[in-house]
């Protein structure tokens, strides 16, 4: 059972970071002149290896407290990222 909800949470942050990443590339809406979408692509790809490498610990590790953790920062990240995101570009333009 631990090794389902490890797998499941793991699955859904990972597949929700993609998801979003690339509709934030491929909005609707027109794109700004000159933006580059390379810090994106960028944080996405860092994060999602990040949950990769997270599932795998926990799957190795088997602690109740370690996969509450992570998966908190991991959801803490989630959130922060776009921020993050944007205080970089805005630091390199």
């Amino acid at each position: 059972m631990f090794r389902l909800a490890v797998i499941l949470v793991h699955a859904f942050l990972f597949i929700g970071a993609i998801f979003i990443g690339l509709v934030g590339k491929y909005n609707p809406a027109p794109p700004e002149p000159g933006k580059t979408y390379i810090v994106w692509f960028l944080a996405i790809a860092v994060f999602a290896i990040l949950v990769i490498g997270s599932a795998f610990v926990q799957l190795k590790l088997r602690k109740i407290w370690v996969f509450v953790l992570s998966t908190i920062g991991l959801l803490v990240l989630f959130y922060v990222l776009p921020h993050i995101v944007l205080y970089i570009e805005d630091f390199l333009s």
